[in-house]
C-alpha cells in the first residue's frame, strides 16, 4: 500500500498549503494523520492503484515505435517551446480572469485580485524548466486525465475518453507531451473533487468553511501523494520522466498549467465553480 512505500518528491511539496494557524490535522513528516492512514484501504489504496495504472499507461505507450507515436527526447528548444506555450495559455487564462472578474461573486473576486496581482510572478515560475538539463520523453499521453476518465473496476480502474481536453485544437490533441502531463491533471483531479464537495457542502452555511477546508486539503494533498509514490515507484529508473529535482520541478509547472486551463473553462462554462481553480493556484504560487 501506499502508504508503507518510502516518499520522496511528494505532493506536499508540489502544492504546499497555506495553514491558518487552528490546522486540525497535524501529521508527522511523510506521514498521513491517523484518520486518512486508517483509511488507506479505500481512499489511499485506490489512489496507489491509480497511479501504478497511470505509469503502466505510459510505460506502453512509450514503447510504440510508429513516427506519430515514438517517444522523442524532451530538452533544449523543446523545452523552450513548453515553457513559452505554458506561458502564452496562462497569459489567456489570467486575461479572461482579468475581464470577468467584476461579473464574479464577492468571494471569488477576492480571489481572483490576489491571482492578478501576482501575475508577473506566477508567469515566471514557467521559465524553471528551460533551466533543466533533460526532462525525460515526448510521447503520445492522454491528455485530459481526471477522475471523471477513469472506471472502477472493484479493486482495479479502466481508463477511457483519449479524445484530449476539449479546449485544446486538434493538433494540440494530437501533439506529444511529457506523461508529467496526465500526472499533473489527475494530481489537479483530487484537489476538484475534494473542493467540489466542500463548495457543495457549505453552500448555505458558508460560516463552516473555514472549519472544513483543512480536510478537503489534507485528503487531496494525501490521495495526490498516494497516486505519485506508486506512480514513481513503478516508472523506476525509466527515462521516460526526469528524477529528482527535475521530476518535482516539471510537475509543479505542468499542475500551475492545468489549474490556469482550469480556470480559462471555468469562467466560460461554470464560473459559479471559477472558486475551484482559484484556490487551486494561490496555493500553488503562496498567495
Amino acid at each position: 500500500m501506499a502508504a508503507r512505500i518510502r516518499r520522496t518528491e511528494t505532493a506536499t511539496e508540489i502544492a504546499p498549503s497555506r495553514s491558518n494557524g487552528d490546522e486540525p490535522l497535524p501529521s508527522e513528516p511523510g506521514q498521513p494523520p491517523p484518520f486518512f492512514a486508517a483509511l488507506e484501504h479505500w481512499y489511499l489504496g485506490s489512489a496507489s492503484t491509480l497511479g501504478r495504472r497511470t505509469a503502466e499507461l505510459h510505460q506502453t505507450l512509450a514503447r510504440a515505435s510508429e513516427p506519430a507515436f515514438a517517444a522523442e527526447p524532451l530538452a533544449g528548444e523543446a523545452l523552450d517551446a513548453l515553457a513559452r506555450d505554458m506561458c502564452a495559455h496562462a497569459g489567456a487564462a489570467l486575461d479572461v480572469l482579468q475581464k470577468r472578474a467584476a461579473t464574479l461573486t464577492e468571494a471569488a473576486r477576492v480571489q481572483a485580485d490576489a491571482v492578478l496581482t501576482a501575475r508577473d510572478s506566477l508567469l515566471g515560475r514557467f521559465d524553471a524548466i528551460r533551466r533543466l538539463d533533460s526532462a525525460g520523453v515526448r510521447i503520445r499521453i492522454h491528455g485530459d486525465y481526471h477522475l471523471g476518465q477513469v472506471l472502477r473496476t472493484e479493486e482495479d480502474f479502466v481508463i477511457l475518453d483519449f479524445e484530449g481536453e476539449p479546449a485544446r485544437s486538434l493538433a494540440e490533441r494530437r501533439a506529444k507531451h511529457s506523461p508529467l502531463k496526465d500526472v499533473a491533471g489527475m494530481v489537479r483531479s483530487f484537489s476538484y473533487a475534494a473542493y467540489a464537495a466542500l463548495f457543495a457542502f457549505t453552500l448555505h452555511t458558508p460560516d463552516d468553511y473555514a472549519l472544513l477546508e483543512p480536510w478537503a486539503d489534507t485528503w487531496s494533498r494525501w490521495a495526490a501523494d498516494a497516486f505519485l509514490t506508486a506512480y514513481r515507484s513503478t516508472v523506476g529508473a525509466s527515462p521516460m520522466v526526469p528524477s529528482g529535482d527535475a521530476f518535482v520541478a516539471l510537475l509543479r509547472a505542468f499542475v500551475l498549467e492545468k489549474a490556469l486551463y482550469e480556470l480559462a473553462y471555468e469562467l466560460n462554462n461554470r464560473p459559479d465553480w471559477v472558486r475551484i481553480p482559484l484556490t487551486g493556484i494561490r496555493k500553488l504560487i503562496g498567495v
